[in-house]
Order: C-alpha cells, then structure tokens, then sequence
C-alpha cells in the first residue's frame, strides 16, 4: 500500500538517507532522485544538508574494486560508473592505479569461461579478441589461450555454425550471418567450398 502522505523537506532528507545507504550512489544520483520526489529548490537544500555524509570518493573506489574482483574489463567498469553518474574525472584517476601496474585485471580462469562461452555462442576468435582484449597485457595473455582454443584458425567454428544454418537459408544469407559474427570471409570461403 503506498503512503499518500505529501513530501515535507524531513520526509525528504529521510528519504535521501534511506537511498544512500541502500544504494550508495553517486552525488549527481542522488541529488536527481532527491529532484525526482520534490522540487529543485527543496532537494538541492536536503542535498546541501546530508552532503557532509556522502563519501562519493570512497565509493568510487569500493565500487570499482568489486568490479575488478568480478572480474569486469575497463569497458564495462566505465560503462557502469558512467551509468551511475559518478564523476569521469575521478573514475579515470582511481582506475589509473589499476593501469599502471603492469597487471592485466582479468584472472586466466576467466578468460578460459569467456572464451568458452562465447565459442559456444558461435563468436569469432577475432570477436573473443576485440571483446576482451582491452590492454595490451589483456592482449597477450589472450594470444596464447585463443591459440589454445582455435590451434587450427576457425575452421570448425565456422563448421559448427554453418551446420547449424545451412538449411534455413540461401549461400548469400549464410555468409552474411557468419560475417555478423565476425568471421573472416576467406575462411568462411573454405568452410562452403566444401
């Protein structure tokens, strides 16, 4: 049953306290949700008093650290921060220390699920490569494992999906699907020559 009782600026500031500490989000977050309940004015003055209790810099961090220990690449890191309207400036700076330790932030056990699903999905090894290979250290790790996985190029990746189509469609929309997929044409030209 929702409470039809009328925002007064304390029901409000509960309210903002409640949602930091369940969701701890960004400063620019929070103020637009305090925005999205009552007027400008009133939220940006319940902002202004529980300001002192945000730590937006501290989140940044902790929120960061916990995708890197999902093992999320800098792509999805930024995404999401961005989504979350936390400043750009700041997630670049605490991701630098990330950057510039000479470590890739993906573990070898990931890359190997990854791999591994997205070969299963049909995607191209040049795909896999794109999709994961953000830095250069991510890069070379994910050399050895494609070699690993496709020893042989793409031969029967391509196989597997062309098997898969080959009776619903026509040569022509065969090869348009197998490009979506990021093949390359000349070895889905020897898939077909078959």
């Amino acid at each position: 049953m929702q409470d039809n009782k009328p925002y007064t600026p304390q029901r409000l500031k509960d309210y903002a306290l409640w949602y930091y500490f369940r969701y701890y989000p960004s400063n620019n977050k929070l103020l637009q949700k305090l925005n999205e309940k009552w007027e400008t004015e009133d939220a940006q003055q319940v902002f202004q008093e529980i300001k002192n209790l945000t730590q937006e810099d501290e989140i940044i961090k902790a929120k960061i650290d916990n995708y890197i220990f999902r093992n999320k690449n800098y792509r999805y890191i930024r995404q999401k921060m961005r989504e979350k309207l936390f400043p750009v400036d700041k997630t670049e700076a605490y991701l630098e220390k990330y950057i510039n330790s000479g470590e890739s932030i993906l573990d070898e056990i990931f890359l190997r699920k990854k791999i591994e699903n997205y070969t299963a999905k049909g995607k191209s090894r040049y795909y896999i490569f794109q999709t994961l290979g953000e830095t250069k250290l991510d890069r070379e790790k994910l050399e050895v494992l494609l070699e690993e996985y496709f020893p042989d190029g793409e031969y029967e990746n391509i196989r597997r999906e062309y098997e898969k189509i080959q009776h619903k469609y026509d040569r022509q929309k065969i090869i348009q699907k197998l490009l979506s997929k990021w093949f390359k044409y000349e070895e889905i030209k020897k898939v077909l020559e078959i």
